[in-house]
C-alpha cells in the first residue's frame, strides 16, 4: 500500500506543476527580468526613466515570485499531505513501511523514469 500512495503522490506531484502552471510563470519571470535588463542598458533612455521603469519591472517580478512560491509550497504539500494521511493510526501503512518502500532502488529507479518521462510527454 505504501507504493501506492507514493506513486499517486507522484503522479499529484506531475500534476500540480502542470495544472498550477508553475512552469509558464517562471518563464514569465525570466522574461521580464530580462526586459529589465534590457533597460538598464539603454543609451536612448534617462536614468530617471530606466529607474522607474526598472521599479515598475521590480514590483512585477516580486508579485510572480510571491505567487510561485505559493505554487511550489502547494506542488510539495498536498502530495506530502497525501502520503502522511496513511500514516495516521498506521490504518494504510506504517511510518516504517513508507520509509522502507521510498528506499526501494528498484521503485527508485522505476519512479524516476516514470517522472522523467511524464515531464518529456506532458511538456
Amino acid at each position: 500500500m505504501a507504493y501506492l500512495a507514493l506513486s499517486l503522490s507522484l503522479v499529484l506531484f506531475v500534476l500540480l506543476i502542470r495544472v498550477l502552471g508553475i512552469v509558464p510563470r517562471v518563464k514569465a519571470i525570466a522574461s521580464a527580468t530580462r526586459e529589465a535588463l534590457l533597460v538598464m542598458r539603454s543609451s536612448e533612455l534617462a536614468e530617471e526613466e530606466k529607474e522607474a521603469q526598472i521599479q515598475k519591472a521590480a514590483l512585477v517580478m516580486f508579485g510572480a515570485a510571491a505567487t510561485v512560491l505559493f505554487r511550489i509550497a502547494l506542488t510539495f504539500a498536498l502530495p506530502a499531505g497525501l502520503i502522511l494521511a496513511g500514516t495516521c493510526d498506521n490504518v494504510l501503512y506504517s511510518a516504517a513501511g513508507l520509509v522502507e518502500a521510498a528506499g526501494n532502488w528498484l521503485f527508485i529507479a522505476l519512479a524516476s523514469v516514470a517522472m522523467i518521462g511524464a515531464f518529456v510527454i506532458f511538456k
